[in-house]
């Protein structure tokens, strides 16, 4: 994260009157190759981002997240990208050239007056054009606003995440590229509706720390003007995190109101030093699809300079065979910013035919 200067902050002053406003931006750049079954998969990527952020002098810090541009295997197209599509766009009927979309050609006239004779039986001709189907450029920007104080802080906006009790500990993987392609799972955790058009606020006492969240309308994160329209569903969310004796156990728990069925999800992690690392355990129980519970564990070291992190976890589904998952991790520092790394994932309780283990190896830059 590096701060813009010169020209920047002259423009910064430019609009707020005095160059108060702390204007970041980061920037940064993967190369990953993952081999699956007989398959090798390439991925190239790159991020540029912006935040805004400003005191206002009376204790209170107001934070904005800003543009982002993005690109990796987990975003499809997310600059505007242009397809073909076939459309009816003229034909010829009885010598006469009818334009529009033309479905159907009725006898008689609606006002009974004598109409030409069109010829219902005649060979409508479609075209092909090219449409602009994707304008998600940047779906991000400016979707956040917070406000920091001693007390807490408070975030709005229309993609606020309140999955707190995803609180799984068995995915150590950092790419995205890693586990695509494995088999699909036959027991999945689902979490219900997390993101969209809500409020949070976290703060602490003591030793422990508290989250509240509650979304206004729990759809795919978009913006809604009006939240209390008939039909919006909404969910809330609550965490903690509290010292119990060398641990610290958190505590999370969500309900998703959505089509008058109210979805609940529960879940508890803690950690604690073990040998020459940290091992963690996490208990998770969803009822948002059908009844489903996870157990997962992961051990984090070092060796030499390298970290190195290994999880497992079991998915247990009603009705459903039992997945079992197994992710590893090792990354060693080649200089300020880079890094290389290799990941490995393993999935065991797959629909059949599909893959069942990947590793993949990438270099990480960040400026």
């Amino acid at each position: 994260m590096k701060k813009l200067i010169a020209i920047v902050s002259v423009l910064a002053a430019g609009f707020v009157g005095t160059a108060k406003a702390d204007i970041t931006m980061s920037a940064g750049s993967n190369l990953e190759m993952q081999s699956i079954g007989s398959s090798t998969n390439l991925s190239i990527g790159g991020s540029l981002g912006f935040a805004f952020s400003q005191d206002l002098g009376n204790g209170i810090t107001v934070t904005m997240s800003g543009l982002s541009f993005g690109n990796d295997v987990a975003l499809a197209d997310n600059i505007a990208t242009a397809a073909t599509a076939s459309v009816l766009n003229s034909s010829t009927v009885s010598g006469t050239t009818v334009y529009g979309n033309v479905s159907s050609v009725s006898g008689t006239n609606p006002d009974g007056n004598p109409e030409t004779a069109f010829d219902v039986n005649a060979t409508l001709t479609q075209t092909t054009d090219t449409v602009v189907t994707d304008e998600t450029i940047d779906a991000d920007a400016f979707e956040q606003i917070s406000f920091a104080s001693a007390n807490g802080t408070l975030t709005y906006g229309s993609d606020v995440e309140i999955d707190y009790a995803d609180l799984g500990v068995g995915d150590v993987l950092s790419s995205d590229l890693t586990d695509t392609g494995l088999g699909t799972a036959t027991s999945s955790l689902s979490l219900g509706n997390t993101t969209g058009n809500g409020i949070q606020y976290a703060t602490s006492f003591g030793g422990s720390s508290l989250t509240l969240g509650y979304l206004m309308k729990n759809s795919a994160g978009a913006d809604f003007f009006d939240t209390s329209a008939s039909g919006n569903s909404n969910t809330m969310a609550i965490k903690t995190a509290v010292p119990v004796g060398p641990l610290t156990a958190t505590v999370g728990y969500t309900s998703d109101n959505t089509a008058n069925a109210t979805n609940n999800t529960f879940g508890i992690s803690t950690s604690m030093a073990a040998g020459n690392g940290t091992i963690s355990v996490a208990y998770v129980n969803s009822d948002a699809t059908s009844d489903v519970s996870q157990a997962s564990i992961k051990y984090a070291t070092t060796l030499g300079a390298a970290s190195l992190s290994v999880g497992y976890s079991s998915t247990d589904a009603d009705g459903s065979t039992n997945t079992n998952n197994l992710t590893a991790s090792i990354s060693q520092s080649i200089g300020t910013g880079a890094s290389i790394f290799a990941e490995f994932a393993n999935r065991d309780g797959v629909a059949t035919g599909g893959e069942t283990s990947a590793v993949l190896l990438g270099s990480s830059f960040a400026f």
